[in-house]
This record gives C-alpha cells, sequence and structure tokens, in this order.
C-alpha cells in the first residue's frame, strides 16, 4: 500500500473514531483507567505513540509494536501524516516529532518503558498494547481508539479553558514583572525565556524600523544549535550576516556548556563567509562561572574566552528591563500581543498558562 493511500485511510478511521466519540459517553474496555493515566499525564507523547499504534493496527491486525515498532511508520503517519493533522485541527497539545523521539529504534515493550523518564505512564501504553494484541479485532481496536480521542478531545477542552482574556499592556515595568515572573515560576525547561528573549527582540527591531531579523523565534530549547545548524539560541540577522548571537539559559552556562556551544559555532564558521567569534549569554547571576573579569554593573556580569570564542555574560532581568524601556510603545504593544498569543498556543506548556493566569489575574 502506498503512503498516500495509507493516509488517506488513517484519516477516515481518525474522522469515524472522532465522529462516534463526540456522541458516546460510556466505555466498557479494560484499558480505561491505562488510558486517563496516559491522556492526563504530563507528557502528551505516550498518547501520541498509543494513538499511532491504533490507527495502525485498524490497518494491520497482525502488526505487533513490541515486536516491529517501525512496521507502525511512525515518522509517516505522525510527523508528516495525518494523526498529528488530527491532533492539531482538534485543538489536542501535541508534540513535534515525539512518538520518533521517543522510541528511536527501540519497540514498545518493558524494557522500553523502563527507560522512560515516566515509566509508569510508559508501562501503561504496554499494557494497553499487550491487550490490543491479544484482542485484535477491529471493533475491539477501534473500541479502544474512540475511547482514547473521546479523553483528547476532552483534554483539549481543559487547556483550552486555561485561556484567559486580558487587556493589553504598553507599561514597561508590568511587562518587566510579567516576563521575570513567568521566568522564575514556570522556566518550562528553558522555553519561557528563549521565547521571551527572541520576542522582545523581534518586536524591538519591527518597531525601531531597524530591519534586523531575529531567527529561531518558534524553537524550542531543546532543538540544539548542532540541529538547527545555527551558532546559538536566536540571532540578529541580515542578509547573510549574523550580527549578533545569544543563548539564553536559566542553568549554569559553564565550561560544559561552553564547549558544546564552541562545538556548534566552529561547525557553522567551516560553513560560513561570515564566522562568529563573540555570543552573549543571557542569564541568571547565579548561571555564571567564574568570569575572566568582573562585569561593570548589575547587567553586565563579565566574560569568558574560550579558543577564539569571547562569552559575554548579561544579567537576564536587567537585559528585559532595558530592552522594555528602550523599546517605543508600538514594540512593547506587540511584544504583550505576542506574548499573550503564545501562552494562548495549544501546546504551550500547561505550567505557564498557569502562572499567566496568576499575574494577569491580579
Amino acid at each position: 500500500m502506498r503512503p498516500t493511500e495509507r493516509n488517506e485511510i488513517i484519516t477516515k478511521y481518525l474522522v469515524a473514531m472522532h465522529q462516534s466519540a463526540i456522541t458516546q459517553d460510556i466505555f466498557n474496555s479494560p484499558c480505561e483507567k491505562a488510558l486517563i493515566d496516559i491522556v492526563t499525564a504530563k507528557e502528551p507523547i505516550y498518547r501520541e505513540i498509543l494513538l499511532c499504534i491504533i490507527v495502525q493496527m485498524l490497518l494491520n491486525p497482525r502488526l505487533k509494536a513490541c515486536e516491529n515498532w517501525y512496521g507502525f511508520h511512525p515518522r509517516g503517519i505522525y510527523d508528516n501524516g495525518p494523526v498529528k493533522q488530527f491532533l492539531l485541527e482538534n485543538g489536542i497539545p501535541h508534540t513535534k516529532s515525539g512518538p520518533l523521539n521517543i522510541s528511536k529504534a527501540t519497540n514498545i515493550n518493558k524494557t522500553w518503558a523502563e527507560g522512560r523518564r515516566s515509566p509508569a505512564i510508559a508501562n501503561q501504553v504496554v499494557a494497553i498494547l499487550s491487550y490490543l494484541e491479544t484482542h485484535n479485532t477491529f471493533e475491539e481496536i477501534q473500541a479502544v481508539g474512540v475511547s482514547l480521542i473521546k479523553k483528547l478531545l476532552n483534554e483539549a477542552v481543559r487547556v483550552q479553558n486555561l485561556t484567559i482574556e486580558v487587556t493589553p499592556s504598553e507599561d514597561p515595568d508590568y511587562l518587566a514583572y510579567i516576563c521575570i515572573q513567568l521566568i522564575n515560576n514556570a522556566p518550562d525547561a528553558g522555553n519561557t525565556p528563549q521565547k521571551i528573549a527572541a520576542m522582545i527582540l523581534k518586536n524591538y527591531h519591527i518597531s525601531m524600523h531597524t530591519g534586523v531579523t531575529v531567527s529561531r523565534e518558534n524553537d524550542k530549547a531543546s532543538v540544539t544549535s548542532t540541529t538547527s545548524k545555527k551558532p546559538g539560541d536566536i540571532n540578529e540577522e541580515g542578509p547573510g550576516i549574523i550580527y549578533k548571537v545569544y543563548e539564553i539559559t536559566v542553568k549554569a552556562f559553564d565550561l560544559n556548556r561552553i564547549i558544546d556551544s564552541y562545538d556548534c559555532i566552529t561547525k557553522y564558521n567551516a560553513e560560513s563567509s561570515a564566522p562568529v567569534h563573540e555570543i552573549i549569554v543571557l542569564c541568571r547571576p547565579e548561571d555564571c562561572p567564574t568570569l575572566d573579569n568582573s562585569g561593570h554593573s548589575n547587567f553586565y556580569l563579565g566574560r569568558i574566552t574560550y579558543q577564539d570564542v569571547i562569552y559575554y555574560y548579561w544579567n537576564i532581568y536587567e537585559w528585559i528591563v532595558s530592552m522594555l524601556q528602550q523599546m517605543p510603545i508600538e514594540g512593547r504593544l506587540l511584544f504583550f500581543l505576542n506574548l499573550s498569543g503564545y501562552i494562548s498556543e495549544m501546546n504551550t506548556s500547561e505550567s505557564v498558562k498557569i502562572e499567566w493566569q496568576r499575574i494577569v489575574g491580579q
């Protein structure tokens, strides 16, 4: 079967199960508790794997993910296929490439589950998989799929209800307060400070009409510079040139981080006609290693020279305050709208949404 034909059939199955889930409220399969645990877990990756397994088993009930996970074509049916599209269209929080990233080349079995960060949830996936492999009629597989989708739709409603309407603000002091509270209380594995820094830079340049663009605003903090083929977390760029490179962190940016960063810069410079030799590290004072020289203020904390690259450490809190003060009113308003829009997105961390509610709801 061609991938396009396969995906068309899977889409039809998803639509049919969606229609059934909308009208059905009672589910009797032995998998109910496990499904609830999987859907309500912090990591959406597990429910994505399970949904991929279910739709592929509707096509071929004899497939076993415990023996042949790649026979389920996770990239084809999730990354570039109907499963992620279904989640997106129905407002269900999801990852970019979760099923493939968490499984790699490993089959979905107890050995795989025990190696996960959340082994209890992963084992629930394995338990449902075992059930499906021994109750593998189309009707039984579909029944579990309908129940899963019903719970996913309920989860989408719950997350949507975390969104609140707020009055936009252009007050730089209030905006700085919001940013610092979000960074301190909902860092989201580094995504929050990186997102805030990128949006501040972007809207500063837009409102000042500088012509400078800010790259990688939509990248997750987990996206490495090696993967993106960029020398830092975010960059200020012009046509064919990078003006400034920023690393943004709320963890220690020590020698190990510098070595990792330098490796990325070396690879970038080898392919660039405009090599990078300076990096600005936006961090908290406690994230700095012992610096070559002390800074001149609470803003500039000092620097480290490693090989042919200088790392300048700036206090992220002071930088935020300074940039918002410098930014025209138009830029501050755009920044607030961008930040509010990001927090309203379905895939933004729930911890960030809840902290946003606390801050702006005061």
